[in-house]
């Protein structure tokens, strides 16, 4: 080996022993301010810590993540949690079985699960537990505050629904005395649930329970009669007739302008239900109505009424009439009223003429007429009917009269 190859060597080896034993220390990280704008510096990571777990990407602006410390979680009140349909019933088998006198204690009990109940919307259990506390308990006053509290417009809906579909009489009778002690609620719910119904048992038995239920509903009535719709304000008015009360013909009084003939006959025989001076005046200006349901309407209301001023326009319609079953109705009028002044008018729709006669169904009604006006005239007419050759008009007069 040349000198100048040993010395390469010699270099070399030096060159890598102080490459091996080096220990120059790394520069400290250093925290340079950024601008909003700027991008973020590099991050530095220190080999002797332990590395913090890959965290998902923030949506926020703020990209810093934070390890925050875990904690355990604290016990939900003893109100939230759930209430086992069962325990209510329980509680309330307990109740009903210890004398008025001595329930607080377990009335504060029911009324911590019923307060459960309603958060987590539990109708049926809440339901069944209002029509026991009203049933059982009813002359009680704390019981039906119970009830009054588990009440909401779910479990008044579930009431309305379960009393539209039953057909076990019973049954049906002591839904409607928890209807009716429910009250204005249970008014709210009727009223939807009749609004939505196509059934004509379930449109009955919903509205003889808004009837039960009386002027507490009346609030409920009176929107019913102000709705757009015409079979809910029709509704409303059947109610309201049966309701009655001192504001009954003021409310009904602008549905007798309604576009919809159903609703101008429904306020009319309203009219006739609730009664008054006011009502008769209202549908004797009903009689000439273009629709010939609604004249009949205002004709059984001027004879239920007995508006004697309907008089002359009965006769003169009657004369005038070609609908039979409105005819028919004038004729019931008139002997309702009883005014002798009506028979001759009332003759010819009896007797009919040599060449032709009024259907059966009017002849009947004509001579039930004149045997309510009951002058001597008209009850030869009417015992002379009981050999008619017509053996329908015949057998319907005998009837009248009580003959066989």
């Amino acid at each position: 080996m040349s000198e100048s190859d040993e010395k390469d060597e010699l270099v070399g080896a030096a060159r890598l022993i102080d490459a091996l034993f080096s220990r120059d220390e790394p520069e400290p990280a250093l925290r340079v301010p950024v601008e909003p704008e700027a991008e973020p510096p590099p991050v530095i990571i220190d080999a002797a810590a332990p590395a913090e777990p890959t965290q998902p990407a923030e949506t926020s602006d703020d990209l810093t993540w934070e390890k925050v410390q875990e904690q355990e979680e604290a016990p939900l009140p003893t109100e939230a949690l759930e209430v086992d349909a069962d325990a209510l019933a329980a509680a309330l088998d307990r109740f009903l079985a210890t004398p008025p006198i001595e329930r607080d204690g377990q009335a504060r009990e029911i009324r911590e699960m019923a307060i459960a109940l309603r958060d987590a919307n539990a109708l049926d259990p809440l339901a069944n537990a209002v029509e026991r506390l009203v049933l059982e308990a009813s002359d009680d006053e704390a019981s039906l505050a119970l009830a009054d509290l588990m009440v909401t417009a779910g479990v008044a809906s579930r009431f309305a629904a379960w009393l539209g579909l039953e057909r076990d009489e019973d049954r049906r009778a002591r839904l409607m005395q928890v209807c009716r002690s429910i009250g204005l609620e249970m008014a709210i719910a009727i009223s939807d649930a009749l609004s939505d119904t196509t059934d004509r048992f379930a449109r009955r038995t919903l509205m003889e329970a808004m009837i039960n239920i009386g002027s507490t509903g009346m609030v409920v009535i009176e929107q019913m009669i102000e709705d757009r719709r015409w079979f809910v304000v029709r509704n409303g008015l059947a109610i309201l007739g049966e309701v009655g009360g001192d504001q009954a013909v003021e409310v009904i009084t602008s549905s007798l302008a309604h576009t919809d003939a159903r609703v101008r006959k429904e306020a009319l025989l309203a009219l006739a239900k609730v009664g008054g001076e006011d009502a008769g005046m209202l549908v004797y200006g009903m009689l000439e109505d273009s629709d010939p349901e609604v004249r009949l309407a205002a004709a059984m209301a001027v004879g239920a009424l007995k508006v004697e001023r309907a008089l002359k326009p009965l006769i003169q319609l009657l004369e005038d009439e070609d609908d039979a079953d409105v005819t028919v109705g004038i004729l019931h009028a008139l002997g309702q009223l009883g005014d002798p002044g009506a028979v001759n008018t009332i003759e010819k729709h009896a007797v009919g003429s040599f060449f032709s006669r009024p259907p059966a169904g009017v002849r009947i009604a004509a001579y039930r007429a004149l045997s309510n006006i009951g002058t001597p005239h008209a009850r030869q007419l009417v015992d002379q009917a009981c050999e008619d050759k017509d053996d329908e008009v015949k057998g319907a007069v005998r009837e009248i009269l009580g003959r066989r």
